[in-house]
């Protein structure tokens, strides 16, 4: 076999991401407003948990599998290395922060009057999950056989919060949230992305992001 073929070259990894962005800003910004939106909570979550694993989740456990060879680590390990519980320290300076957060816009901590629980069958359960393979288990993965870990990671952030975009933009662009946000995707990426590395576990990272979410859905901010 053509070794050019089984090797995974940042073309390669250029052309995934074009067609993965473009295929989930279509989905983002065409199909949900037009065929989404008008679903109830319920068929809307499973609509939007089976698409998600579609066009995230498989392909991403696709190319980990097939290009094993130019991962950083196999998608074997990466769901049974062992690790250490206290790597999940930073799961916990992540809730603290947003639990600060809440109690200083309200005085108080309070459930947020947009939450409603279907919503942690795709936003806690299928996110988590779905996100983390992509960007940690795969697009990390592979950077990290390719370049230094800070770059590895900073590329790798940059895309993760680049893909919040088409659904940001879905609820109406403003320039002050956009920048807020940003910054706050990146660094809770950053966090997922040092504990996949420094436990090889992606069970890790994906634990961290599905408590993350249910914070940011459940308390008022």
């Amino acid at each position: 076999m053509d070794e050019a073929k089984t090797n995974l070259t940042y073309l390669k990894i250029i052309i995934y991401l074009i067609i993965f962005f473009t295929i989930w800003s279509i989905r983002e910004l065409v199909i949900r407003p037009i065929f989404l939106s008008p679903l109830d909570a319920l068929a809307f979550e499973i609509v939007e948990s089976t698409t998600k694993v579609l066009i995230w989740t498989v392909p991403a456990i696709l190319l980990i599998k097939h290009y094993q060879n130019d991962m950083w680590i196999s998608l074997k390990e990466m769901f049974t290395s062992k690790f250490k519980w206290t790597m999940l320290i930073p799961l916990l300076i992540l809730i603290v922060y947003h639990l600060i957060l809440a109690w200083v816009s309200h005085g108080s901590l309070a459930i947020s009057p947009d939450f409603y629980p279907v919503r942690l069958f795709e936003v806690v359960i299928f996110a988590g999950i779905t996100e983390e393979l992509v960007f940690r288990g795969f697009l990390l993965n592979a950077f990290l056989k390719k370049m230094k870990v800070v770059p590895a990671v900073v590329t790798s952030e940059i895309l993760f919060t680049l893909i919040h975009y088409p659904m940001w933009i879905y609820y109406g662009f403003d320039l002050a949230f956009f920048g807020a946000a940003s910054i706050q995707v990146f660094i809770t990426g950053v966090f997922f992305a040092i504990a996949f590395i420094k436990t090889k576990n992606i069970w890790v990272p994906i634990v961290m992001h599905s408590a993350w979410n249910l914070f940011l859905i459940l308390l008022a901010r």
